[in-house]
């Protein structure tokens, strides 16, 4: 039984997998050739997150973001990352916008789960210019999340804007595979960037869809081996004063 299987047998409440690969350095350009002849466009984003300066939040399994989405609505999420979906009461599984999902990076799987909500344009623009409280992005549903879920003695006046990571996103069709591929190019403001590939399956799927997917990507040249990176603890990692994308 693959780590896969043995991940989507802890609860029924997964909802979807997604299987993630970074691009190595050296197929950067081949994705990006790629994806020009794909012909889509890519949606812009800005992405921020909000943590303290040591990332107690994210130390703790737990991530603030919002998303401003260009010719999309806005929105911003708190989630849990890790988490145990046994753990997790009857209750939030049936809130309405829960979501539980298998994050699959490389050879390892990781359950999360999220709760969204969605944002008026310029409200995410006015947290981050200091005109806005950064708790005003999230509902009292979420804040009742983050107070079950996250650390002691975190209050929202310890938190602080980080970002924002400039975000394009691409929805493709590639010949020759069943799946719609996503491909994400986060770029720091230092310059740095990393591109992740990804598909997204029902669980009954996932283990036969992740072999798939990782073949096709090795038939046309890329690397599906070596060291991946998250995007979103490199990202934080920079804002609190580390290195950008390797």
């Amino acid at each position: 039984m693959t780590e896969l299987q043995r991940s989507l047998e802890l609860d029924p409440a997964i909802q979807t997998v997604e299987v993630k690969i970074t691009a190595q350095v050296h197929d950067e350009e081949k994705v990006r050739r790629a994806l020009e002849r794909s012909g889509e466009k890519p949606e812009d984003r800005k992405v921020f997150f909000f943590d303290t300066p040591d990332l107690a939040l994210f130390d703790a399994g737990i991530v603030l973001r919002a998303r401003q989405i260009s010719g999309d609505t806005d929105d911003s999420t708190v989630k849990l990352r890790p988490v145990e979906p046994t753990e997790l009461s009857e209750a939030w599984k049936k809130t309405s916008g829960f979501e539980v999902e298998i994050d699959g990076v490389g050879d390892k799987m990781i359950c999360s789960a999220k709760l969204s909500t969605d944002q008026k344009r310029g409200e995410i623009e006015a947290v981050a210019a200091g005109d806005r409280q950064i708790r005003k992005l999230f509902t009292a549903t979420q804040e009742k999340l983050l107070e079950e879920h996250g650390p002691a003695g975190v209050t929202w006046e310890d938190l602080t804007v980080l970002g924002p990571v400039d975000v394009h996103k691409w929805k493709i069709e590639p010949r020759g595979f069943d799946e719609e591929v996503t491909a994400e190019e986060w770029t720091l403001p230092d310059g740095s960037d990393l591109i992740e590939l990804s598909i997204k399956v029902d669980p009954k799927h996932a283990d036969a869809a992740s072999t798939e997917f990782m073949s096709f990507l090795d038939q046309h040249g890329f690397t599906t081996e070596g060291e991946q990176q998250t995007k979103t603890r490199a990202a934080l990692t920079f804002f609190t004063g580390g290195e950008g994308f390797a």
